[in-house]
C-alpha cells in the first residue's frame, strides 16, 4: 500500500497514479480494489435524536467487520422482534 496515493485511471499501460504529485505508471496486469467501506449514520443519528425506535445493523453498526452471515442474521432478529 502507499499512503497518499492517487489512483488516476487504468489502461493498457498499467495503473496511472500520482505520488506527492509526482505522476507514474504502474506495469500491472491484475488489480485487487479493496475499498473498505464508511458507515453512512445520518438518517440513523437523526432519528435517535428525534426519539424514535431505530435500530443498525450489518456494515452500519460494524463497518470494520463486514460480515453478510451477520447482517442477515441481525436482519432476521430485528424483523421477528418487529
Amino acid at each position: 500500500m502507499v499512503p497518499g496515493v492517487r489512483y488516476d485511471r487504468i489502461d493498457d499501460a498499467g495503473l496511472h497514479v500520482t505520488v506527492d504529485g509526482a505522476s507514474s505508471v504502474l506495469e500491472v496486469d491484475t488489480i485487487v480494489l479493496c475499498t473498505g467501506q464508511e458507515p453512512r449514520r445520518d438518517l440513523y443519528d437523526e432519528l435517535v435524536a428525534a426519539g424514535r425506535s431505530v435500530h443498525l445493523i450489518g456494515g452500519a453498526d460494524v463497518a470494520a467487520e463486514l460480515d453478510a452471515k451477520r447482517a442477515v442474521k441481525q436482519g432476521t432478529e430485528v424483523a421477528a422482534a418487529l
